[in-house]
């Protein structure tokens, strides 16, 4: 069930933002929200966006796993 709290200019909740005490790398935040791996790895590929030479192979990453976490989303819901 969802839960609906009261949002913020934008339309966001105050605890869609909340980091953890004491997080200090990626990894915190990824545990933190209890992501699996494919929307860790998205998550991670989209704070790298331009910081390497290669920034279409990193959209390119994020699409693959999007794709796959859709596909398994799908399959989940059925």
């Amino acid at each position: 069930m969802n839960r609906i709290e009261p949002t913020l200019n934008g339309g966001s909740t105050p605890s869609q933002y909340g980091f953890p005490d004491g997080a200090k790398e990626l990894q915190d935040l990824i545990e933190y929200r209890n992501m699996n791996f494919a929307v860790g790895n998205i998550f991670k590929a989209c704070y790298r966006l331009g910081t390497k030479n290669d920034d279409l192979y990193e959209l390119n990453k994020i699409k693959w796993f999007v794709e796959r976490e859709i596909a398994r989303v799908t399959e989940v819901e059925k």
